[in-house]
């Protein structure tokens, strides 16, 4: 009698585990694709400015310090309004505040469409910023509100990558409307181009407002046997629920979400270098027209893209993503670094250690937030993600702006690349001995609580 029990408890528990397995399957195909989509084409709408550059700067007679200067101000925009947008996504919902701010964010990038001044240029790349703003920090919580541990570390490198393949929409698209569209129906090609890559985010958003569901709970393509087993595993694999070690203070006052921002910082420094330069680079590497430029752009983004997902599946693991998340680190500061010493000298060269620092700034940044989430309580999860996010982000206004004005200055982009991978060095530093001291901190904490409560 009590083995034919047995039998059905483990016929039941067997059958539980594949509806739960079928579940996450269910919410990766339904969820992912869009969050990836619209990252990318946040990604599209923040960078096609580097491809633009190629034709604005002249056309509007623009120097590298005002295109420096507009680049870096929508980062300004994005550390104002991190916070209050992720406050709003709480209150809200996911649906209606990341797919809203997508459509408002769509419209801004059509409206780069007919920038002619200087002000102009500033205004629309701040109001970009705001509306970007709280989209990824929004995606970090809502993975986690959605899928459990490796499983979420897998998901986000996943939709991570999109901001790389941005690249490959830009190259790709960009080099052709560039160079067959510029002067139709009177417009320069960079027009073209920013209203081109545009329109999709509008359309996008409209298709996650009608799809997304904000919680398991909601979601009506599963059972209701389902949403209790996928609500039921999270709760058993929450890192982040419990608020075991949680400091008291004010979030500013926490050395912590202070110490996350650091190592956040130089990630960011060191993406924006790539991500904005990356075309001009080529071009000075001597990759020819608009289209080869295009072309390599988005070769060495689909190849850092994989090795962006390799190595977030080797160090997926909680205990592993910290060291790897540096080890993420020291490629990309390799690649700045060395990148100054043969860009003009060897094109092959230059488009590997691309390849390398594209790969690096992905898994540097999926690792982070995955190793972030498991040092932050439920009680600073939701304001802390977007307030690290907020003060790491001045990176992003920081560094083009500081490219641009060395090179106008020296005539060459050396000087600033060598100080980003400066900057990303001391990042490696940060996550080698600063994070560690934070999870001692955090463990020492909480076998003091477990010891506590026995």
């Amino acid at each position: 009698m009590e083995v034919a029990k047995q039998a059905c408890v483990d016929e039941s528990s067997s059958d539980d585990n594949t509806l739960l397995r079928k579940a996450y399957a269910s919410a990766q195909w339904r969820i992912l694709p869009i969050l990836f989509g619209l990252w990318m084409l946040a990604w599209v709408g923040r960078s096609n400015v580097a491809f633009a550059k190629l034709q604005m700067v002249v056309d509007l007679r623009f120097s590298e310090t005002v295109y420096g200067l507009g680049a870096g101000l929508f980062f300004v925009g994005y550390v104002l309004f991190g916070v209050p947008t992720t406050i709003l996504q709480k209150k809200f919902g996911a649906r209606a505040v990341l797919a809203g701010i997508a459509g408002a964010w769509g419209v801004t990038s059509v409206a780069m469409t007919f920038v002619n001044s200087a002000p102009t240029f500033y205004a629309l790349r701040f109001l970009l910023g705001v509306f970007e703003a709280g989209f990824y920090p929004g995606v970090v919580l809502y993975f986690n509100a959605w899928f459990p541990g490796k499983r979420r570390t897998r998901n986000f490198s996943m939709f991570h990558s999109g901001s790389l393949f941005s690249t490959v929409a830009i190259g790709l698209t960009g080099g052709f409307v560039l160079e067959y569209m510029n002067g139709l129906a009177g417009f320069q090609g960079w027009r073209w181009m920013f209203f081109t890559q545009a329109v999709p985010t509008v359309v996008l958003a409209c298709i996650a407002f009608a799809i997304l569901p904000d919680l398991p709970g909601s979601a009506k393509w599963l059972s209701a046997r389902q949403r209790k087993l996928v609500e039921d595993d999270l709760r058993k694999n929450a890192e982040t629920m419990d608020d075991s070690g949680a400091d008291e203070r004010s979030l500013l006052l926490n050395p912590t979400v202070w110490v996350l921002s650091a190592a956040y910082f130089s990630l960011l420094a060191a993406t924006a270098a790539l991500f904005f330069f990356s075309p001009t680079i080529l071009r000075e590497a001597g990759f020819g027209g608009y289209k080869e430029i295009g072309r390599a752009v988005a070769g060495a983004c689909v190849l850092g893209a994989l090795g962006n997902v390799l190595i977030c599946s080797i160090g997926g693991a909680p205990h592993r993503r910290r060291l790897f998340c540096a080890l993420a680190a020291v490629f990309t500061a390799a690649s700045l670094s060395t990148l100054v010493f043969v860009w003009h000298s060897s094109t092959t060269a230059t488009f590997f250690l691309l390849v390398l620092g594209f790969a690096g700034t992905g898994a540097g940044i999926t690792l982070f937030w995955q190793m972030s989430v498991g040092l932050l309580s439920g009680k600073s999860l939701v304001v802390g993600v977007p307030l690290i996010s907020s003060i790491a982000n001045v990176a992003g206004f920081v560094t083009p702006f500081l490219i641009g004005y060395v090179r106008d200055a020296t005539g060459t982009y050396a000087s600033g690349f060598i100080m980003i991978a400066c900057v990303q060095a001391l990042g490696v530093v940060v996550l080698l001995f600063g994070v560690q001291r934070i999870v001692r901190r955090r463990s020492r904490v909480v076998d003091i609580a477990v010891q506590s409560t026995t």
